[in-house]
């Protein structure tokens, strides 16, 4: 998990008589007061911020007065390590828990050694934390399970004036001393927090928006706000300076079949994005700038990899005018925007899932906009576009499938690593899978070539990056299904999201070449990775070593901005380990997530 804010603990004792307490909680105006979060690093060890800490020695009535300076030593020892060894010990979910207060007397004989003092202390207090997380009544604790989520809940508080968990934001350090004022500058207050967590931006953004509504958001940063946002996203200022108030590439520029494929990676991007749905049944009316932002962040939400380079000629306009239409006219997705090209495969005509229910239309007069320097928008349609459903396309031409010792198909021989490891709680997005282990698979990507191998290839210029993966990993693993927990997170995917892949247009025979060559070099690195650079070894050995890595029961879950696998101890394997295959990858910029490994 992240780390827990830097602030060390700093235990304060002041005189007077009292008991040993936890410590107690913070007042509004910024002091923390408990959390407990994992350390880097170590996936199990706790770490306790205390802001503020009161302790009141209370003697025993038969020994008279006591020195309130005999606490002093103890409390060193167990701030100096004690604490956090007793925390180790709790058995709590991974994640951030934040207690506003914890009170607790503790009886102790003051004639022990300081050492024996520090840990029974220690240990009060960690089944105190523990007692109380496991209560669970509302108000005495909140329990973020990553950073992302934390500062997706303060996002949408102070966009909305919900303020209630105030002292939960600036507990984890989502908000910090100097800081704009949280009340009175909620928009400032925002961007401070989202520039000190630019890589979860895109994701928080997106879950905040969710809860909030983009109009709420919308309210908090303006115009200023949202240029300022798209521009800490991606280093090229041709994203946005291309996209606002441009339509579309004009009809005579040279390269017809790339306007194509913008065109219809437009489509794609804009059908695949919450964050554009929700955009286009608002009722917002952004100006040029705006809707060039919102380009911006739908982009780093579905294809972040192409924001790590100049855009795709004429993608951002096009984008932008899927998103609210040319000049504050409603969008009209599936329109031709350049005469079609013989030999370019057309974007289809957007068919809402059946699996989705379409967003409402808007009803009453449109909202006005906040102020006058905020971009004026349009009504946007309230129907919702969905991937486009085309029939099943086999995943052709397969990358072969060794045969058993037997003289059998491997298909369904790779022997399955049992021991499911416990679920995680809270509503987290995810599903259990028997191949977890292809999540390794990120641990060769960069020698493979990936994501530039993909975003330099023209054959797959009109696809995201999440397609491509998800198509390399059906061919990797024919047995898995398509909907597969372990299949979507390598295409940086949620179970929601599992259309925008599944219902694509049919791959064109060039982009199946394309897919299968990547797919044949990834399982060659990575057996050469696991085995060593063996001489005459064969395709299909090296897909039969991907293969069994991969066989692994598991759970993952996969949320925009996030990706944790949680596997048994007991399928930890040496071979992968001594390949350094499964440390977690951290932050993948290219697939816009956290990427990260729990052995349970």
């Amino acid at each position: 998990m992240s780390p827990a804010p830097a602030t060390p603990p700093t235990p304060a004792t002041p005189p007077g008589p009292g008991a040993p307490a936890a410590p107690r909680a913070p007042e509004h105006a910024g002091r923390r007061g408990t959390a407990v979060s994992e350390a880097p690093g170590d996936a199990a060890r706790p770490v306790l911020v205390v802001d503020r800490l009161s302790v009141i020695l209370r003697p025993a009535a038969d020994t008279g007065a006591a020195d309130p300076g005999r606490l002093r030593g103890p409390l060193r020892h167990a701030l100096g390590g004690g604490l956090e060894a007793a925390l180790r010990a709790l058995d709590l979910p991974p994640g951030r828990w934040c207690l506003p207060r914890l009170d607790l007397t503790v009886p102790l004989d003051l004639a022990r050694p300081d050492p024996a003092l520090a840990r029974t202390w220690s240990e009060a207090v960690a089944a105190a934390i523990e007692e109380t997380v496991r209560e669970g009544r509302p108000g005495t604790f909140v329990h973020y399970r990553h950073d992302g989520e934390a500062l997706a809940d303060a996002i949408a508080g102070l966009a909305t004036g919900r303020t209630a968990r105030l002292w939960a934001w600036r507990q984890t350090g989502v908000l910090r001393a100097g800081d704009p004022d949280p009340l009175a500058s909620p928009g400032p207050a925002i961007l401070a927090a989202l520039d000190r967590h630019p890589r979860q931006a895109p994701a928080a953004l997106l879950r905040a928006a969710e809860r909030a509504g983009l109009a709420a958001l919308d309210r908090s940063l303006g115009r200023a706000g949202w240029q300022l946002l798209a521009a800490r996203l991606t280093p090229d200022a041709a994203w946005t300076a291309t996209a606002a108030g441009v339509r579309a590439t004009p009809a005579g520029a040279p390269d017809r079949a790339a306007r194509a494929r913008a065109a219809t990676l437009a489509t794609t991007l804009a059908a695949a994005s919450p964050l554009a749905e929700l955009i286009r049944s608002s009722r917002l009316r952004p100006t040029a700038p705006v809707r060039a932002a919102w380009a911006v962040l739908v982009v780093a939400d579905t294809a972040p990899a192409l924001l790590l380079r100049p855009p795709p000629a004429g993608l951002a306009g096009e984008l932008a005018e899927r998103l609210c239409g040319p000049a504050g006219a409603p969008a009209e997705h599936g329109a031709d925007l350049a005469p079609p090209d013989p030999g370019v495969r057309p974007a289809p005509e957007p068919v809402p899932s059946p699996a989705a229910a379409p967003v409402p239309a808007p009803t009453g007069p449109p909202a006005a906009p906040a102020d006058a320097v905020r971009g004026a928008g349009v009504p946007a349609p309230g129907a919702t576009a969905r991937p486009p459903v085309a029939p099943a396309d086999p995943v052709a031409p397969r990358v072969p499938v060794p045969p058993g010792a037997d003289g059998s198909r491997a298909r369904g021989t790779v022997p399955s690593r049992s021991g499911t490891p416990a679920r995680p709680p809270g509503p987290a997005a995810g599903g259990d899978t028997g191949w977890t282990g292809l999540l390794f698979l990120f641990a060769t990507a960069a020698e493979t070539g990936l994501p530039d191998r993909v975003l330099d290839e023209p054959d797959l210029a009109a696809r995201p990056l999440s397609w491509v993966l998800h198509r390399v990993a059906r061919l990797l693993l024919p047995d898995a299904a398509a909907e597969d927990a372990a299949l979507l997170a390598l295409a940086g995917l949620g179970p929601d999201r599992v259309a925008t892949v599944t219902a694509a247009a049919p791959a064109t025979p060039a982009e199946r070449a394309r897919v299968a060559e990547l797919a044949a070099d990834w399982a060659r690195v990575t057996a050469a990775r696991l085995h060593g650079e063996r001489a005459g070894a064969t395709p299909l050995e090296e897909v039969a070593a991907v293969a069994a890595m991969a066989r692994r029961d598991g759970r993952i879950t996969a949320e925009p901005g996030w990706i944790e696998a949680t596997l048994s101890a007991a399928n930890t394997d040496p071979v992968v380990r001594r390949a350094g295959l499964d440390l977690d990858p951290g932050w993948l910029g290219w697939i816009g997530a956290v990427v990260r490994y729990r052995y349970v």
